[in-house]
């Protein structure tokens, strides 16, 4: 058995979060331009908050929507939970028809969707404002602010 009682009988502190903010994931969406459904997601994606990601992802893949841009680069962390969501999220696109784009952007999602062997299932895109633009029907009007 492991005992964590320092020679003098004290048990230590617990150690201190690894991820600042209280490990929280944080969703937005809205749509840039017509058809397209942008997903923002900042914190930490993992196995605490994988499953109501995923629930939270299918709700909005559904028949008739035809983008969704799901924009990672807020993340703080991703675990292999949240990969496998994404990865349920991509194959739920394909059966609904909706085009699934994810923006990374940032080292810790591009290293693990590296690492594991997975990082060619995914279409991708720069930016969520880049891609609505490059994504219009030619004639359509550009999204303007609000």
């Amino acid at each position: 058995m492991f005992d964590e009682q320092a020679a003098d009988g004290r048990i230590p502190a617990p150690r201190a979060a690894i991820v600042p903010g209280g490990g929280t994931l944080r969703l937005r969406a809205h749509s840039p331009a017509p058809g397209v459904l942008a997903i923002e997601a900042d914190g930490v994606l993992d196995i605490n908050a994988a499953t109501g990601f995923g629930e939270w992802l299918r709700a909005r893949m559904v028949p008739g929507a035809q983008t969704v841009v799901l924009d990672l680069s807020g993340l703080t962390f991703l675990s292999t939970h949240g990969v496998v969501a994404l990865l349920e999220a991509g194959h739920r696109s394909l059966m609904c028809g909706v085009r699934l784009v994810l923006v990374t952007g940032n080292r810790v999602v591009d290293q693990l969707l590296g690492l594991l062997d997975v990082a060619d299932r995914f279409d991708y895109a720069s930016d969520v404002a880049e891609f609505a633009v490059s994504e219009r029907p030619s004639g359509a009007p550009a999204p303007g602010p609000a």
